[in-house]
C-alpha cells in the first residue's frame, strides 16, 4: 500500500502544505524557507504510522491528510470536545461513506508506568534513554508510546486502546504502511545503561554488518551440509531418468556460476578459489553420467549461494557509493570487522631482504570526517534498515556533505529504490542536492 499525498491544515495555526507522494522516480523532494514546518511535517508523518500519538499534543495543526492510492483518504484531527486533548479523531473517506475512529493519547506520567510495567514482564525489551527502548529480537528503536501500542495487549494491560478495538479498515491499511524518519543527526545513538554516554553509530552498523555476514555464513554452511548428505541419493534418483542436459548448457550454468562466485568474493561474502578448473574438463566417454553428476552440483551450489543474494546486492551497491566518495581510502567488507577502510596512499618499507613491499594503512572507522561518517551511515540506513515498499524519510541530507557528494546524491537514492522499491521524501535546503532533478521538487509556501 502506497501513500500518493500529504497535507496538513493550518501548520503552527498559519501554514496550509500539500506533498504529492512522486511514486514514479521513488524520489519526493520538499523544500521551502526556514520556519515552514518541513522538518514537522516529517515527524508528524513517522509519528502516526509509528503509534507515537503524543507527539501530535504538541503541534499546533487543523488537520493532517493522508491519500492513498486506492483515493481512500484519511483525515485526522484533534478531539478537543472534553476540553482537554485526549484523542485523535480519524475519519476514513471512501467512494461511498466515512468511517470514523479515535487514537488514544496518553498523557507522559501514565505512558511511563504502562510501559514500565510492560518491560518487567519481557526478557527482550531494554531501555536505551528516558524515552526510548529497544527490542533485542528486531534490534528496533521504539518510543514508550510504540512500545505500549505494540505490546500493550500482549501482556493484558487494562488499556482504552487494544487490537480488538481497531476497525478492521483501519488495521488493514495502517499494518501495511512502513515509515522511517532519517534524521539530520544520525551518527550518535544512546546507549542501554548510561544516558550520559554515546555510541558512534558507524561503529555499531559495522559490527552489525558482520553479525549479518556470520549468521548467513552459518546458514550457508547448514544447507551444504544438508545437501551433501542427501547428495548420492538424489544423483542416483535423477540417473535413473531420462538425461536433457548438454555439454553446452552445463558449461553456461558453469560459467554463470563462477561469476557468482567472483561477485560474493569482491563484495566480502567469501573467498574463491583462483585455480578452479571446473570449465576444463574433458569429456569423457560417459558423458551423460558425468553431464548428470555437474548438473546437480551446479544446482546444489547455486542453493548454496541463494542465501546471500539480497546481502550482496546491498553490499554491492553500498561499495560502489562509497568508493565513489571517499578520497584517500577504500572500503571493502570483511566478515569479523564489518566496514573495512583502507588508506590508497602507498607507503614503501623496505623489510630485512631489502625487498620493497606495499602496505596500505587500516582505518578505523571512527577516524573517519563527519561528512563521511554521515554518508556511509546515512546509505547504510537506507540498504540495510529499511524494508521493501516502506516510506522513508529524510531530514537534510546535505549535512556535513562535500557538494560534489550532494550533486551525486539523488542518482545514487534512485539506485536504492529500484532494490528495494522504496518512496522516498527529502527535506532540503540544497540546490546541490536537488541537482539536475527538479522535476522531482514540491516547494512548501509561507503567506504570500
Amino acid at each position: 500500500m502506497k501513500i500518493n499525498k500529504i497535507s496538513v491544515k493550518k501548520l503552527f495555526g498559519v501554514f496550509n502544505h500539500e506533498i504529492p507522494i512522486n511514486n514514479s522516480t521513488g524520489i519526493t523532494i520538499v523544500i521551502g524557507e526556514n520556519g515552514l514546518g518541513k522538518t514537522v511535517l516529517l515527524e508528524m508523518i513517522e509519528a502516526f504510522f509509528k503509534g507515537s500519538f503524543l507527539y501530535f499534543s504538541k503541534v499546533t495543526f487543523d488537520e493532517m491528510s493522508i491519500e492513498f492510492e486506492d483515493n481512500v483518504v484519511w483525515n485526522i484531527e484533534k478531539d478537543t470536545s472534553k476540553g482537554e486533548i485526549q484523542n485523535l479523531k480519524l475519519t476514513q473517506i471512501g467512494e461511498t461513506k466515512k468511517e470514523f475512529f479515535n487514537l488514544v493519547i496518553y498523557e507522559e506520567d501514565h505512558l511511563e508506568m504502562l510501559v514500565r510495567r510492560i518491560g518487567r514482564n519481557t526478557n527482550y525489551l531494554r531501555r536505551v534513554g528516558s524515552t526510548f527502548w529497544e527490542d533485542r529480537r528486531t534490534g528496533r528503536r521504539l518510543t514508550n508510546e510504540q512500545i505500549l501500542y505494540k505490546y500493550g495487549a500482549e501482556y493484558q494491560l487494562e488499556l482504552d486502546f487494544d487490537n480488538t478495538d481497531k476497525p478492521s479498515w483501519f488495521v488493514e491499511k495502517y499494518n501495511k504502511i512502513n515509515v522511517s524518519l532519517i534524521e539530520t543527526q544520525r551518527l550518535i545513538s544512546i546507549q542501554a545503561n548510561d544516558e550520559n554516554s554515546s555510541e558512534v553509530k558507524v561503529e555499531k552498523y559495522s559490527n552489525e554488518l558482520s553479525r549479518t555476514i556470520k549468521k548467513l555464513l552459518t546458514e550457508s554452511t547448514e544447507l551444504s551440509s544438508r545437501l551433501d548428505r542427501t547428495y548420492p541419493n538424489r544423483l542416483i534418483e535423477r540417473l535413473k531418468k531420462p538425461s536433457n542436459i548438454t555439454k553446452s548448457l552445463l558449461d553456461d550454468e558453469l560459467t554463470r556460476l563462477e561469476k557468482q562466485r567472483a561477485t560474493l568474493d569482491e563484495v566480502g561474502l567469501m573467498e574463491v578459489d583462483k585455480d578452479s578448473n571446473l570449465l576444463a574438463i574433458e569429456t569423457p566417454e560417459n558423458v551423460n553420467v558425468v553431464l548428470e553428476v555437474l548438473k546437480l552440483y551446479v544446482e546444489d551450489s547455486f542453493n548454496k549461494l541463494k542465501i546471500f543474494d539480497d546481502l550482496s546486492q546491498k553490499i554491492s551497491i553500498l561499495l560502489d557509493i562509497i568508493n565513489k566518495r571517499f578520497k584517500h581510502k577504500r572500503l571493502t567488507i570483511d566478515k569479523e570487522e564489518g566496514f573495512l577502510f583502507r588508506s590508497t596512499i602507498i607507503t614503501l618499507e623496505n623489510d630485512k631482504d631489502d625487498e620493497t613491499e606495499t602496505q596500505f594503512q587500516k582505518i578505523p572507522v571512527t577516524q573517519l570526517s563527519s561528512g563521511e561518517q554521515n554518508e556511509l551511515v546515512l546509505f547504510y540506513l537506507l540498504l540495510f534498515k529499511t524494508d521493501s515498499n516502506s516510506l522513508i524519510l529524510i531530514d537534510e541530507p546535505e549535512v556535513s556533505l562535500h557538494i560534489s557528494w550532494q550533486n551525486s546524491f539523488i542518482k545514487d537514492l534512485k539506485e536504492i529504490t529500484k532494490l528495494n522499491d522504496l518512496d522516498i521524501v527529502i527535506a532540503t535546503h540544497s540546490p546541490d542536492i536537488i541537482a539536475d532533478n527538479w522535476n522531482l521538487k514540491v516547494e512548501l509556501k509561507g503567506l504570500e
